[in-house]
């Protein structure tokens, strides 16, 4: 499913439900940073429920995660009870709403033949306790499409889709919700044993996680009855947005467990910083992915602008003389001016904060570097006079 989330008040579109990698990847983009405003999208075929919400925190996102996977793998029946308990509580948070999804065996739901069957229905059960006393023959001439909205009116039921909902029954689950541990690692990998031609045993595959010991591989290998080099890897994980889940599937496990080990030797400030650059660069494969952490301290990264304009305006209140009324920029659009400036310095934007070029420095001044530069061209040029005088006296 869709789900626009609001940022800053940019607006962003993400499909949920994600696994545990790609919600903290989310995160990471957000900066960590709550409150966020969601809107789900098409969340039901009729459309009109409240299903906009505000995520306070981590915790919160975790739940709609869940919810909108619970939602997504829901029968016929369960939706058209989600759909008329959210009718019912227009105004239930995120919190709530997962606690619906466990509760829906309290609702009762009927299946809904049209104005007709719905009256039949309710004549045969006596829920309209006025015409208990009317001649048989005389509720042949009901108006069914009338009694039938009597019906939904007095019993504050819901038709959706092919069921007649009633919530009146709903209780709140008397359980303690847990969510999804977050996976550990960096990488995951569903390997099935290859049988014979290629062929894997889909039904004996296991998750591994990277990094791992060389003793968890031999536990799997003999579990699974093969070597590594005979499994094949159906589906793969990765916190590494930019390595491909595809191209995973594709490497060698163990270049891909050495380059997890070297993640795990990052801070996560420095994993966030190795995305930025990552996705800038367009770094996609394991090999330069592992290149790149051995020179990542030579980059330059700024997690809090959000965007080239934020950047631009950063830039100048570390470059303007002190005093300087940094209050004219205040609205000021710099988007144009934030890009000339990182892309003077090799740099540009990531879905990350700014990044600089390789040896640069985001918020030093350009006319300095310039005169630095121009300095040095000098000095090496009286440097080369000096030698070839020294040369001439000497000869």
């Amino acid at each position: 499913m869709n789900v626009m989330i609001k940022y800053r008040g940019i607006g962003y579109t993400e499909i949920f439900p994600k696994n545990s990698y790609q919600l903290s990847d989310l995160a990471d983009k957000f900066r960590g940073e709550f409150p966020l405003t969601v809107k789900i999208d098409n969340l039901f075929a009729l459309d009109y429920v409240n299903n906009e919400f505000q995520i306070e925190s981590y915790a919160e996102l975790e739940k709609l995660n869940l919810f909108v996977r619970r939602v997504d793998e829901m029968d016929e029946e369960d939706e058209a009870k989600m759909f008329a308990l959210m009718t019912k509580h227009p105004k239930a948070d995120v919190s709530e709403l997962l606690d619906m999804t466990y509760g829906l065996e309290s609702v009762k739901a009927y299946s809904y033949e049209g104005d007709d069957g719905l009256t039949e229905f309710a004549l045969c059960n006596e829920w309209l306790p006025v015409f208990e006393d009317c001649p048989y023959d005389i509720l042949a001439y009901l108006d069914e499409g009338k009694v039938a909205e009597e019906v939904i009116r007095e019993r504050n039921g819901t038709v959706y889709g092919g069921f007649y909902v009633e919530t009146n029954g709903y209780k709140r689950p008397d359980r303690v919700i847990e969510l999804p541990k977050p996976e550990s690692g960096f990488f995951r990998l569903l390997l099935a044993p290859d049988r014979e031609n290629r062929a894997p045993d889909r039904n004996n595959a296991e998750w591994l996680t990277l990094p791992c010991s060389r003793t968890d591989l031999e536990d799997m290998e003999r579990r699974l009855g093969c070597t590594l080099s005979k499994m094949i890897c159906t589906n793969a994980q990765t916190a590494l947005p930019m390595i491909h889940p595809f191209i995973l599937q594709k490497s060698d496990i163990s270049e891909l467990n050495e380059l997890a080990l070297k993640l795990s030797d990052l801070q996560r400030s420095d994993i966030v910083k190795l995305k930025a650059v990552m996705e800038f660069s367009g770094v996609s494969s394991v090999y330069k992915t592992s290149r790149l952490i051995d020179c990542l301290s030579e980059y330059e990264f700024d997690p809090l602008s959000v965007d080239a304009s934020v950047f631009g305006k950063v830039y100048l209140f570390n470059n303007l003389p002190v005093g300087f009324d940094t209050e004219v920029f205040a609205e000021a659009d710099m988007e144009e001016f934030g890009r000339s400036i990182l892309s003077a310095k090799g740099g540009g934007m990531s879905s990350y904060g700014a990044v600089s070029g390789r040896g640069q420095s985001l918020f030093t001044s350009i006319a300095k570097e310039f005169d630095e530069e121009e300095t040095e061209e000098i000095e090496d040029d009286e440097s080369e006079n000096e030698s070839e005088e020294l040369g001439a006296c000497l000869t």
